[in-house]
């Protein structure tokens, strides 16, 4: 009877572990998969404008949560040219309200528009999510109210203006 139990007990723990396992950070030719609380810097490549060849030029861990006031005041606008990308997804609190955000700053000389996937806690599946276009040297904005785990960005265009 101790033995049945042993090996209940293993197998539940196995599968809690399996299930329970957290999002990575995952950089692909053309997608990203971002766990919460991770800021990154990425470089594209652009043919036939669609952007791909991703490389993780910087990533770092977000320890608390964004104040979205202290950020817009001190946003700047940088007018430069470059293949970089960055993404900052996490925690924010604004006027008291806790939220997700993935906030987007790109320099790339064409806006962006991109499809993302969100993963809410508790949930096995990844939904689909509305993303506005993204316009170069502009600091871009995305909130949730859901508690997310991670955020799945592909299909990235330029847009000809």
């Amino acid at each position: 009877m101790n033995k049945k139990k042993i090996i209940l007990i293993g197998i539940l723990l196995i599968s809690i572990a399996i299930f329970a396992q957290k999002s990575k950070l995952k950089i692909q030719n053309d997608s990203l998969e971002l766990p919460i609380n991770y800021k990154i810097k990425i470089s594209a490549k652009i043919k036939d404008e669609k952007l791909y060849d991703f490389k993780l030029l910087k990533k770092q861990k977000v320890k608390r949560p964004t104040d979205m006031i202290k950020i817009l005041d001190n946003e700047i606008n940088k007018k430069i040219i470059s293949k970089e990308i960055e993404f900052k997804f996490c925690y924010a609190d604004f006027m008291g309200s806790r939220l997700v955000v993935l906030t987007t700053v790109h320099h790339l000389k064409n806006p962006i528009i991109y499809k993302a996937k969100i993963k809410i806690k508790g949930k096995k599946n990844y939904i689909e999510t509305s993303i506005v276009t993204k316009y170069p040297n502009v600091f871009s904005v995305e909130q949730w109210q859901n508690e997310i785990e991670s955020i799945i960005l592909y299909d990235f265009k330029t847009i000809k203006e």
